[in-house]
């Protein structure tokens, strides 16, 4: 549940109807944290308007005169980064929540919602913003604004399930995405399932490069050789490819994997890792330079079994605890399983729940896209983009060149 802030949330209302932001203003007075400073009948205005009052936050209309929502969106975007954009579309418009996500808008709303929904919205987007303007004032300074390497080591989030098939390889690639979205940092993403990785799939990319050229150019790996084997994917994420053949897997070693992930860590903010379900030397290399380890269970007997597995081998290899997260993928309210049932099996806390959506996720991998770009709206690519404020450092400032603390490392028993 999101908490209520401080101070009050500054709201601007944007739509061509009078009734409607009669009624929006109306709804949101009896809210003691929302303040309504101020409305507008049209994109232009709006935009006129949050230049003047300087909003928390617009809640816009799409279908408007003069300047649509989606305009409006992508000009606060360049202009007011400060003043985030929540949506409001009427049911069957995902061409233009599509375009909506792409110009920069934070949250959706479908016509007709109720006023708890509108208040959660409003509350859960203030929230991740606070989190996301802490995050750029403590590394504008360090933001590459090009490839050369960084003077900070960058964060390493690695997505592992011991039990293939739970959607691991989905997770890792809309979870990159909502990172480089939600906080407008340099972001890899690096399919390391190197037998039968499906990342390059999921994007449609071109598999001309791939991990493999890593190897090749091993002796004189530098940032300008990597980013021209990286392929780009959707906000620019930059995607390291699996090798083409199963057979090549072999070809990668523990050293291939700990010198690529430092030129890695040299050029970007995130790297997110798609580890494979084998628990080898490669995948505990990457583990080693974790800041956060996923172990993703869904539920089902036979995953949640594989979780407390993992949990226990992390536990022998003096994994400090603080840097594993539990994520149960598919959350369905009908299952026997819950994350109360979940916690006290596993004897550790839920960091986070991806709800079942079979629909948003298959049309995705039919379709070579990412549900939190082609439906930013649903339930399921708002609890990634959760997810993904989680992960953002809070305290250390790992992008400010703060000495880490050292620990053990899986190698070092």
């Amino acid at each position: 549940m999101t908490s209520v802030p401080e101070q009050n949330i500054r709201l601007l209302i944007v739509d061509d109807i009078q009734s409607t932001r009669d009624n929006l203003r109306k709804l949101l007075s009896f809210e003691d944290d929302i303040e309504v400073v101020g409305t507008a009948g049209d994109g232009r205005q709006g935009v006129e308007e949050a230049h003047r009052l300087q909003p928390d936050i617009v809640l816009t209309d799409v279908n408007m005169p003069l300047m649509d929502g989606i305009q409006l969106t992508e000009q606060l975007t360049q202009d007011l980064p400060s003043s985030p954009v929540i949506i409001m579309s009427v049911q069957g418009e995902r061409d233009y929540l599509r375009r909506a996500m792409q110009a920069g808008a934070r949250e959706f709303l479908i016509k007709p919602f109720s006023h708890d929904e509108l208040v959660a919205a409003i509350r859960r987007v203030y929230a991740l913003e606070q989190k996301k303007g802490t995050f750029l004032a403590r590394t504008t300074e360090t933001q590459p604004t090009s490839a050369v390497a960084r003077s900070v080591a960058g964060e390493v989030f690695v997505t592992f399930s011991a039990k293939g098939g739970v959607g691991t390889s989905v997770l890792a690639a809309n979870l990159a995405v909502s990172l480089a979205r939600e906080t407008n940092a340099r972001v890899a993403l690096v399919d390391l399932d190197l037998q039968f990785g499906d990342i390059g799939v999921m994007l449609n990319l071109d598999y001309s490069r791939s991990i493999t050229d890593v190897i090749d150019a091993q002796d004189r790996l530098d940032a300008e050789t990597l980013e021209d084997i990286l392929g780009t994917g959707p906000a620019g994420v930059r995607v390291l490819l699996a090798p083409l053949s199963p057979e090549l897997a072999d070809l990668v070693t523990a050293d291939h994997v700990r010198t690529l992930f430092t030129e890695l860590r040299k050029l970007y903010d995130f790297v997110v890792v798609d580890a494979s379900s084998h628990l080898g030397e490669v995948g505990l290399q990457v583990m080693e330079v974790a800041s956060r380890i996923l172990v993703v269970t869904a539920l089902t007997i036979p995953s949640i079994k594989d979780a407390r597995l993992t949990l226990k081998v992390l536990e022998s290899l003096n994994v400090d605890p603080e840097r594993v997260m539990l994520v149960v993928n598919r959350a369905d309210g009908y299952s026997d399983f819950n994350k109360e049932a979940i916690e006290q099996n596993l004897r550790v806390p839920v960091s986070g729940q991806i709800p079942y959506d079979p629909r948003a996720v298959g049309e995705s991998l039919t379709r070579g896209t990412l549900f939190v770009e082609t439906q930013p709206e649903a339930e399921i690519s708002r609890a990634v983009r959760e997810l993904a404020f989680r992960l953002v450092p809070q305290e250390q400032p790992a992008l400010a060149g703060a000495d880490r603390k050292r620990r053990r490392g899986l190698f070092g028993r």
